[in-house]
C-alpha cells in the first residue's frame, strides 16, 4: 500500500506539474506578442512580469509552510482550482489591466504549486528512487517549458488573447483533476527520521545549498535575458541559426536528466551537486569567450549537462536537509526565485557600464561559482576529510583567483590579438558588435593607450546617439516627442542636422523618424498594419531644429529617431580622429564588418556575399570608409526551408514596408558616415535609382549591389 500510495504521489505530482507549467508557458509567451500587437510600452510588459516573479517569490515559503501543516493535497487543489478560474476574469472585463492583474494572480499560483509539488516529492520516497524522481521531475519541466511557447503561438495565430487564456484555464484544469484524482489524501511532506541526519551542520548546509541554487538561478536568469544578444552580435546572424544555438543548453539539460532519472542508481552526495553548479559556471564563462559557432553549440551542451547533473542532485539534498520538507522547498524556490530576478538587473547594470552583454556571462558565471564554495568547503571537510586548515586554504584561494577573474571581467574588455611589422591589432566589444582596430605605433605602449581612450570614447557617443539609453540624447528627444525642446550634445545636434540634411537630398528615402517604427522590438515582424498606422510620423522634415540653442523637437507625439542608419560610421570616423589625435599615422577601424581606414597605407578588404559567408572579391582602397547593409542582419521568413527573406529591419519609408529592391550592398566613399547613409539609402533605392543618385549626390563614392535575382549591378568606378 505505501508503494501505491509513493507511486500515485509521484503521478500526480509529474502530471499536475507539467500541465501548470505548460499552461504558464503558453501565457507568459504571447503577453510580449501582445505588447508588439497593442503597442503599449516596455514598461507595462516590464512590470507585468516583474509582478508575476514578485508574487510567486513571496508566496513560495508561505505555501511550503502550508503544506508542512495541512498537507500538499488541500494547497495543490486550491491552488489549481484557483487557476483554473482566474484566467476566466477576462471575459468579464476584457483589456490589459485584467491581463495585468491575472498575470500576477498567476505568480502565486505557480508560486503554491511548485514548491508544494516538490516537497510532496520529497516526501514520497528516499535514496536513489527520489533522486530519480526528482530528475525526471525536472525534466517534464524543462520540457513544459519547450512545448508551451509553441502551442501559445498556435493559440495566438488571430491575435486574440481569449483562446490563450482558455488553453491556460484548461492545462490548470486538467492539473487539478490528475491532483484531485491521483493524489492520496494521506501524501505528505515530512520525511521520516534519517540516522544520516547531522542536526548540528543542518543550519549551515542548508544556507550554502540555498546560496549556491541562488548563483546557479542568477546565470540562468542573466543567460535567458542576454545571450540571443550575444550570438546574434558576435555570429552576425539571426534567426534559425541562433535560435538552435540558444535551445542547445536547455535540450542538453533535458536529455540529461532523462538519462539521469533512467539509469541513477545511488543516492546522490553532494559533490555532484558542487561539481554540476562548477561545470555550469565554468561553460558559461567560456560562453564570453566563443567567438565561433561551434564553440558556442559545444559550451551550450557542457552547460545544459551541468545543470542536468546537478539540478536532481540539489533537490535531493534539499530533502534531506529537514522533515519539513514545505519549509525546505518553500526557502529553495525563494532563493531561486531571487536568482532569477537579480540576473537580468545584473546584466542589464553591466551592459549600462561596459556596453556589452558579453562581460555578464563571464560575471554571472563567476558569481555563480563563488556561491559554491560554502558547498565546496563541506565537500571537502566531510567527504574528502580534509582538516579545517586545509579546507580554509583551499576554499580562500579559490575565492581570491574567483574574485580577481571578476575584477578583470569586469575591466574593459580590449585584448590585442597579434603584433605584426608595426601594426598593432586589438578586439573589443561596442555599439553591440565586435570592434576592431589595427593601428600602426612606435610601441605597444602607445598603441595600449590610443586603443583604450578610443573605445572609451566610441561608447560614450554610442551612448548619446542610440535611441535605446533614455539619458542619450536622441532618447531624451524621442521621450519629448510633441510635447517640448530637448537640448541635445553638440556632437548629437551635429549629426542630426547633417542626417536631416543628407534625409533632403534623398527626398526623403534615408529618414530618420522612421524611428516611429523601428524603435519597436521586432518591428519587422509586425503585422503590416501597425507599421501603416505609424506613417502620419515618418516625415524628416517634422523635425525642428534650434543651432543657437543646440535643441531639438519632434513635432508630434509617437513621433521617434533613430540614427541606426548613419550613427555607426559617424562613431567610426570620431574614433579615426581620436586614433590621429594620438599621433597614430594609420590604421584601420571595423565595427562589424563597416571600415574607415586612414594614412599612407594600402588596405585590402574583402566584400562578403549576403547569402553566404565567403567573400565575393576583394578591393584595395586607401584613406576611406567601407559600409555595408543587407537584408540578412535582422529578418523572419515563413519559409522553414531556405526560401527567400520576405521581411527585414530595412524599411522603406515610403512604404512602411522591408525595401526588395536589393539583398545586400557595399558602399564606399570618403568617410565611414558617409558610406552608412549611402548604404542604406542605395539598398531602398536599387541599382536604377541609386546609381543616379550617386552620380549627383556624390561622384567619388562607388557601390555594388547585390540583387533579388543573385545577379550584381556595380557604379563604373567601383574598383575591380
Amino acid at each position: 500500500m505505501a508503494a501505491t500510495g509513493s507511486n500515485r504521489t509521484l503521478a500526480a505530482v509529474l502530471t499536475g506539474g507539467l500541465f501548470t507549467s505548460l499552461g504558464m508557458g503558453l501565457f507568459a509567451f504571447t503577453i510580449p506578442l501582445l505588447s508588439l500587437d497593442e503597442r503599449v510600452s516596455g514598461a507595462w510588459l516590464g512590470t507585468a512580469f516583474a509582478g508575476y516573479y514578485l508574487a510567486k517569490l513571496l508566496v513560495s515559503p508561505l505555501s511550503g509552510m502550508a503544506a508542512d501543516r495541512f498537507g500538499p493535497k488541500p494547497v495543490l487543489v486550491l491552488a489549481s482550482a484557483a487557476g483554473c478560474v482566474i484566467p476566466l476574469a477576462y471575459f468579464l472585463s476584457p483589456g490589459l489591466t485584467a491581463l495585468y492583474a491575472i498575470q500576477v494572480a498567476m505568480g502565486i499560483v505557480t508560486g503554491l504549486v511548485r514548491p508544494v509539488g516538490l516537497a510532496a516529492l520529497g516526501g514520497s520516497a528516499d535514496g536513489p528512487a527520489l533522486s530519480r524522481r526528482f530528475a525526471v521531475n525536472a525534466a517534464l519541466f524543462n520540457a513544459a517549458a519547450f512545448v508551451g511557447p509553441i502551442l501559445g503561438s498556435l493559440l495566438y495565430t488571430t491575435g486574440a488573447m481569449g483562446p490563450v487564456l482558455i488553453g491556460l484555464s484548461v492545462c490548470l484544469g486538467l492539473a487539478l483533476a490528475a491532483t484531485f484524482l491521483l493524489l492520496p489524501g494521506e501524501a505528505t511532506t515530512s520525511r521520516p527520521p534519517s540516522p544520516k541526519a547531522r542536526p548540528a551542520q543542518s543550519k549551515g548546509r542548508a544556507a550554502s545549498l540555498l546560496l549556491a541554487i541562488g548563483g546557479r538561478s542568477l546565470g540562468i536568469g542573466l543567460t535567458t535575458a542576454f545571450y540571443p544578444i550575444v550570438l546574434a552580435d558576435v555570429l552576425g546572424r539571426h534567426g534559425p541559426v541562433v535560435a538552435a544555438t540558444f535551445a542547445a543548453p536547455g535540450l542538453a539539460t533535458f536529455l540529461g536528466l532523462l538519462l539521469s532519472g533512467r539509469f541513477g542508481n545511488k543516492s546522490p552526495d553532494t559533490d555532484r551537486v558542487v561539481l554540476g553548479m562548477l561545470v555550469s559556471a565554468g561553460a558559461l564563462y567560456a560562453l564570453g569567450e566563443c567567438r565561433l559557432l561551434w564553440e558556442f553549440a559545444a559550451f551550450g551542451v557542457l552547460l545544459g549537462l551541468g545543470a542536468a547533473l546537478s539540478i536532481p542532485a540539489s533537490m535531493f539534498f534539499a530533502s534531506t536537509l529537514s522533515r519539513k520538507q514545505g519549509a525546505v522547498f518553500g526557502a529553495a524556490n525563494l532563493a531561486s526565485g531571487l536568482g532569477f530576478l537579480l540576473g537580468p538587473l545584473l546584466g542589464g547594470a553591466v551592459v549600462h557600464t561596459l556596453h556589452s552583454p558579453v562581460p555578464g556571462l563571464k560575471v554571472a558565471a563567476l558569481i555563480g561559482a563563488l556561491c559554491c564554495l560554502p558547498l565546496l568547503a563541506f565537500v571537502f571537510r566531510d567527504q574528502l576529510h580534509w582538516g579545517r586548515g586545509m579546507v580554509w586554504t583551499a576554499t580562500g584561494l579559490a575565492a581570491g583567483v574567483l574574485g580577481l577573474l571578476l575584477v578583470f571581467s569586469l575591466s574593459p574588455t580590449l585584448r590585442m590579438e597579434a603584433h605584426q611589422d608595426g601594426l598593432y591589432r586589438f578586439t573589443d566589444v561596442a555599439m553591440g558588435t565586435v570592434v576592431k582596430l589595427t593601428i600602426e605605433a612606435p610601441s605597444r605602449k602607445s598603441a595600449e593607450l590610443a586603443a583604450r581612450r578610443t573605445m572609451t570614447a566610441m561608447r560614450a557617443l554610442q551612448q548619446d546617439f542610440d535611441h535605446r539609453n533614455p539619458r542619450g540624447s536622441i532618447g531624451r528627444i524621442n521621450r519629448a516627442a510633441g510635447h517640448a525642446w530637448i537640448k541635445a550634445t553638440p556632437r548629437a545636434f551635429a549629426l542630426l542636422d547633417r542626417t536631416l540634411a543628407f534625409s533632403a537630398a534623398t527626398g526623403g528615402v534615408f529618414d530618420p523618424t522612421v524611428g516611429a517604427l523601428t524603435t519597436s522590438p521586432f518591428y519587422y515582424a509586425m503585422d503590416e498594419s501597425v507599421a501603416r498606422s505609424k506613417s502620419g510620423l515618418v516625415d524628416y522634415r517634422m523635425v525642428l531644429m534650434d543651432p543657437a540653442g543646440d535643441r531639438v523637437r519632434l513635432k508630434k507625439e509617437g513621433m521617434a529617431l533613430d540614427l541606426g542608419g548613419i550613427a555607426k560610421g559617424s562613431i567610426v570616423d570620431e574614433a579615426v580622429a581620436l586614433l590621429q589625435k594620438h599621433g597614430v599615422p594609420s590604421g584601420i577601424v571595423e565595427a562589424g564588418g563597416d571600415f574607415r581606414c586612414f594614412g599612407d597605407r594600402d588596405w585590402h578588404v574583402g566584400v562578403r556575399h549576403p547569402r553566404n559567408d565567403a567573400v565575393f572579391q576583394t578591393v584595395t582602397i586607401r584613406d576611406k570608409g567601407v559600409c555595408g547593409s543587407g537584408d540578412y542582419r535582422q529578418f523572419v521568413t515563413p519559409d522553414k526551408q531556405g526560401g527567400p527573406i520576405e521581411r527585414h529591419h530595412i524599411i522603406d519609408p515610403a512604404t512602411m514596408d522591408s525595401a526588395h529592391k536589393s539583398i545586400g550592398v557595399t558602399v564606399i566613399a570618403d568617410t565611414a558616415e558617409q558610406a552608412d547613409a549611402l548604404a542604406t539609402t542605395l539598398f531602398i533605392m536599387g541599382p536604377a535609382k541609386g546609381a543616379a543618385f550617386l552620380k549627383t549626390y556624390s561622384p567619388g563614392s562607388a557601390c555594388i549591389w547585390f540583387l533579388p535575382d543573385r545577379t550584381v549591378a556595380y557604379t563604373d568606378n567601383f574598383p575591380h
